[in-house]
């Protein structure tokens, strides 16, 4: 094996960073979003439908939207108006479409500050302007409109005279407000403005910029200035008390991030808010940790905050995180990663959800890692979810089924297991974490596909990704590894055979593994090998005596495993191999050139892999070989020599 920072023969010793965690917090944003939608079936099928009757949608972009509404918490009823602001992105505009649901009634809609005609179908909102809007003018959309939003539950809902809030994601949006429901076209700027009853308190994303007080009304004014997705715009609405503190990431100078809280008054006067309280400052660490691995906060010139409705879990409202309960920490964390995985850094369509809920997903076991004691436990929970079935892929096509999008299983368990197996394929914390800010940063306010993911890591990286994600990504299954081992004198043979849970997909996941071996009277010893065939043996020369063997010890790889058995008379078939024979392999780290020798005069094939597995050069030679590699990218891989009876050293 070798690398541009480190070579070491026949197997690696791993100091890697190292950190687990359960992803079963993720199941409660899961939950939340597929609430309701059993209930609500024939309006979200009816939403659904129009998405393909998006024609005319395609034709602006937007820019700005003014959201203008008096709301209370004792009725779902919606009065107000909504300000579209657009540009023509084709060469004429001749119809102007939107989404509202056809409950609502339209008192009129202006085109650039005049009154228009317009026609409805179903749900579907047409205006014509009198001349076409030419390529690149903007122009201006406002609808009057007032009605009961139409299902508790989705859009905007009430709860027991305490509370109003809006819940969107994916497809009930219009269930609120006049908007476009295309992922790919992010608003530029929003401004959400609601009129309330005076003992309530609005929150919403964004600055509050003013409250105007209407004679027993309050008016509060919410501005952001940052690109959102049409689903994160929302609102929260109670007799809510303010608990707000200040996280202070490294990046800022001094500078600090306002974490704002809108909890009911009855918590914040109960004896059961101190431990809540608890839990909930934890997130100032956490803000911080994040913004060192990520990058800073992307909003963090606005604030990031909680706004306590009742829905089962939480929902990652750009700025302002919805949430039905404040005391479970991991998902608290889940909702603040999501502020740069599904916020700033957004799903170009649902098939891509991998994108918001993977990689937040991860973010609870990195940050399990980096903060908190490890969970070996939760872990495997984890990993048991994910292997209750034996396929199931992360990528999918039925983009406007609901609880496919949201599967805990798939979306958020495996969709964050696999980011940890990329990582331990990548070999080189400095290398991944670089990855993911980068891809961060050059995407910022945009919304991108998993496919750009894929492109950026190999861009970034130099390795090929493609086998890993056929695998573990588009493919179905996990791999079973059936491992025996025995020991004589110093040396050590570990036989794993591999069986895969759904092999018409994947026949053989081709991935690096870790064996921990332990020893009476000397430290555990963890080598790295790679699997690349369905049988593997592996031998070491090891001092003492060997105690137990642990496959996978981190659990980098969703993987099940049979044993390991140990058994001093297996019949483990491997040639005999010469200790007397060795080879030298550098210079480490390369700048081009590999050199091996051995002490014996015999030919030999040189095979390097790439570390997903990959065959990236294969050479005979006789005693000595002098290999130029300068043309292979900047990476870890791993060397293997095959000598004359077809004896293979790593």
């Amino acid at each position: 094996m070798f690398d541009n920072t480190r070579l070491l023969r026949y197997c690696i010793l791993v100091f890697s960073l190292f950190c687990q965690w359960s992803f079963s917090q993720s199941g409660q944003c899961s939950h939340a979003k597929n609430a309701f939608f059993n209930l609500t079936s024939a309006n979200n099928s009816a939403g659904r439908n129009l998405q393909s009757q998006i024609s005319h949608e395609i034709k602006y972009d937007i820019t700005f939207v003014h959201l203008d509404l008096k709301l209370e918490k004792t009725n779902n009823f919606i009065n107000g108006n909504v300000k579209t602001v657009a540009r023509c992105v084709v060469t004429s505009l001749d119809t102007f479409q939107t989404l509202l649901h056809s409950v609502f009634s339209i008192d009129s809609i202006k085109l650039n500050g005049i009154i228009h005609a317009f026609t409805r179908k179903d749900s579907l909102l047409k205006v014509k302007p009198a001349f076409p809007i030419m390529a690149g003018n903007n122009f201006t959309i406002q609808v009057y409109y007032n009605g009961n939003s139409p299902i508790n539950g989705r859009g905007y809902s009430v709860g027991g005279n305490v509370v109003g809030w809006s819940d969107s994601e994916p497809f009930s949006s219009y269930f609120w407000w006049p908007c476009k429901q295309i992922l790919s076209d992010k608003i530029d700027s929003s401004w959400v403005f609601v009129t309330t009853d005076s003992s309530n308190t609005v929150g919403s994303n964004g600055i509050l910029s003013n409250v105007v007080f209407l004679g027993n009304k309050k008016r509060y004014e919410w501005k952001s200035h940052n690109p959102i997705a049409y689903y994160l715009i929302s609102v929260g609405l109670a007799s809510y008390s303010q608990y707000n503190f200040y996280a202070h990431p490294l990046y800022l100078g001094g500078d600090s991030i306002l974490i704002q809280n809108f909890i009911y008054t009855s918590t914040i006067n109960s004896p059961t808010w101190t431990p809540q309280k608890v839990v909930l400052d934890k997130i100032k660490p956490v803000m911080e940790y994040l913004c060192n691995t990520y990058g800073m906060y992307p909003f963090y010139k606005e604030k990031y905050g909680h706004c306590m409705v009742p829905i089962g879990g939480g929902m990652e409202n750009q700025t302002l995180t919805s949430l039905g309960y404040l005391q479970i920490h991991y998902l608290n964390v889940h909702e603040l990663a999501h502020q740069w995985w599904g916020d700033n850094v957004t799903c170009k369509s649902w098939g891509d959800i991998w994108i918001n809920e993977g990689f937040a997903s991860y973010s609870e076991l990195f940050v399990a890692g980096g903060l908190d004691t490890i969970n070996q436990a939760g872990f495997n929970q984890t990993h048991n979810d994910i292997m209750s079935f034996p396929d199931g892929s992360i990528f999918f096509t039925d983009t406007l089924n609901v609880s496919r999008i949201f599967d805990t299983r798939l979306t958020y368990n495996k969709g964050g297991s696999i980011l940890h197996t990329l990582r331990f394929v990548t070999n080189n914390d400095s290398l991944w974490v670089g990855t993911l800010r980068s891809f961060l940063k050059q995407n910022k306010g945009k919304a991108v596909s998993a496919v750009d993911f894929i492109n950026h890591y190999q861009n970034f990286t130099g390795i090929n990704p493609t086998q890993f994600f056929n695998q573990w990504y588009y493919g179905e299954g996990y791999p079973t590894f059936d491992v025996k081992y025995k020991q004589t004198g110093n040396s050590l043979l570990i036989q794993s055979t591999q069986t895969t849970s759904k092999p018409s997909s994947v026949p053989l996941f081709i991935t690096p593994m870790e064996y921990k071996i332990v020893r009476a009277g000397f430290p555990d010893t963890t080598v790295r090998v790679m699997h690349s065939s369905p049988t593997e043996v592996y031998q070491f020369n090891i001092l003492g005596n060997i105690s137990g063997l642990v496959v996978d010890p981190k659990n980098w790889v969703i993987n099940k495993t049979i044993g390991p058995v140990y058994d001093p008379l297996a019949n483990i078939p491997i040639n005999y191999v010469d200790k007397s024979i060795f080879f030298c392999i550098g210079p480490n780290p390369s700048r081009g050139i590999l050199n091996i020798s051995s002490n014996i005069n015999f030919k030999f094939i040189v095979n390097i892999y790439d570390s997903t597995g990959k065959l990236e050069l294969s050479r005979q030679a006789d005693e000595s070989a002098r290999l130029d590699i300068s043309f292979l990218a900047k990476g870890v891989y791993l060397v293997d020599v095959i000598d004359k009876n077809n004896t293979k050293y790593k």
